[in-house]
């Protein structure tokens, strides 16, 4: 009898080891496990096995993650309690470290600041960064075992931010949902069962239970929130709105003029209407827009300006194709400019025919000897840069005595001078026109820039057009 009673306490004990053993670590690395946004004044959050990491304001697509400064950043979890964070700094986070976090509320922040800690059991849990930017390569949630007698809450998926409708999907495994949208907490009697997927097209919060084998769940909820943003109908117009402020933006034989993509994954696209050119930032990598297409139609994004760069960014739930027609489109055309003018085509395609380079001597930020080079004129000034990191021009060996032909984007300003970061750079060769026209002929002959580009009647400059060159007034 003593000796079944032991056998019986040790495997008491036993089982109660293993549900102590019996947690789930789940990690978020920093490159590999994304939320959304890539700059800071954005909420952001990230999912992964039930766990959320939701944030006021944080990059959690950069690697390192960001976490600003006064952000409140929430962790919760659908499937059971969250027993421990720890979360880790970047292995460069320069002097953003996790001391930028609050070591309150059970936070507890290592001597050498490396890590902040919380330990517990709770289903939700915060940590503010009052200090300053924190930058984590690791996130990691350890979650308690799940109750094998407790039936689990409903998930609740869909776009949490939306313009017009967003549908909704509700998943339980081997239960009945019940839901409501009117604030209410559902029952079997008061909620409606779900069946599919529904839309909604106005802000709203769904909340619901599942049951199964007579137990019912807690309570999930999701609020689904409709942004109501103005219409504007052109890229100069798109151009004058406020920092930050969301809009959609009316394409009319709008082109893609370049697109480019960071070895981080950051994408950069060029887009030209009528009326002026604007920068798609993260646009092309989640649409996968392509150069030289032509676009009609509506996108909502967010405006925005960066070192004077005017910017159509990636707005979660919000940015999309769905109503912009594309269709493929010849080369796009170069426009041509004086130097003085760079600074009115900002995110434009330029052509500057014709020029001599100043070549400055600098250094990099290691020290190491480096040449920039400029095309000056007068007090103007535009910096010639490889800033699309193309092969041709990685040794950037051009020199001050050599007329060039210059075809570039104009993308960036840096101490209120302009730099074109180049796409083509070839030696202008119209020395030896011995014939020189003053009109077009054959005006029906397609007509070409020295760089080998087809362009319009309206481009002004040496131009090739039935083998023989000539000025195009």
């Amino acid at each position: 009898m003593k000796k079944n009673l032991r056998n019986a306490f040790i495997a008491v004990l036993a089982m109660v080891g293993v549900s102590a053993n019996a947690q789930t670590v789940v990690t978020f690395t920093a490159g590999t496990e994304k939320g959304t946004s890539m700059k800071d004044k954005n909420k952001d959050k990230m999912e992964k096995e039930g766990v959320v990491i939701e944030s006021s304001n944080a990059a959690l697509a950069q690697n390192p993650y960001r976490i600003y400064k006064n952000s409140k950043t929430t962790f919760s979890c659908s499937t059971a309690n969250i027993t421990k964070i720890v979360i880790t700094e970047a292995k460069k986070a320069f002097d953003n470290k996790i001391t930028g976090f609050a070591a309150e509320n059970g936070w507890v922040v290592d001597g050498d600041a490396k890590t902040a800690t919380w330990t517990g059991n709770a289903s939700s849990v915060d940590i503010a960064a009052p200090n300053h930017q924190v930058r984590a390569g690791k996130i990691e949630v350890t979650i308690a075992a799940a109750d094998p007698t407790t039936v689990a809450a409903p998930t609740i998926s869909g776009e949490t931010t939306f313009t017009e409708k967003t549908t909704v999907t509700l998943t339980a495994e081997g239960a009945k949902i019940y839901y409501t949208t009117n604030g209410d907490v559902p029952t079997e009697k008061s909620g409606f069962l779900y069946t599919k997927p529904f839309d909604l097209t106005a802000t709203t919060t769904v909340k619901a239970i599942a049951v199964k084998d007579g137990k019912t769940s807690s309570v999930a909820e999701k609020t689904f929130t409709k942004e109501e943003v103005k219409v504007v109908n052109s890229i100069a117009e798109y151009k004058q709105l406020a920092a930050k402020e969301k809009a959609t933006l009316k394409l009319n034989d709008a082109q893609v003029l370049y697109t480019w993509t960071t070895n981080k994954g950051n994408t950069s696209t060029y887009v030209r209407d009528n009326s002026g050119a604007i920068l798609f930032y993260q646009v092309g990598a989640n649409l996968e827009l392509k150069q030289n297409e032509m676009l009609k139609g509506e996108i909502t994004g967010t405006f925005d300006l960066y070192n004077k760069i005017p910017e159509l960014v990636y707005a979660a739930g919000l940015t999309n194709l769905a109503k912009v027609e594309r269709t493929a489109g010849s080369d796009a055309t170069p426009k041509a400019i004086k130097v003085g003018e760079a600074m009115d085509n900002l995110c434009d395609l330029v052509a500057l025919d014709k020029v001599k380079f100043t070549v400055e001597a600098s250094t990099d930020k290691k020290g190491n000897p480096v040449k920039k080079f400029y095309v000056v004129d007068g007090d103007k000034k535009v910096q010639i840069y490889n800033g699309f990191h193309l092969d041709a021009y990685k040794d950037m060996a051009f020199d001050a005595e050599t007329e060039y032909n210059v075809v570039g984007i104009v993308a960036s300003v840096y101490k209120e001078v302009p730099s074109i970061n180049i796409i083509k750079v070839e030696k202008n060769t119209t020395e030896g026109i011995n014939t020189v026209a003053t009109e077009t002929i054959n005006a029906n002959a397609p007509m070409y820039n020295l760089a080998g580009q087809r362009v319009g009647k309206n481009y002004k400059g040496v131009v090739i057009q039935n083998g023989k060159k000539f000025i195009n007034k």
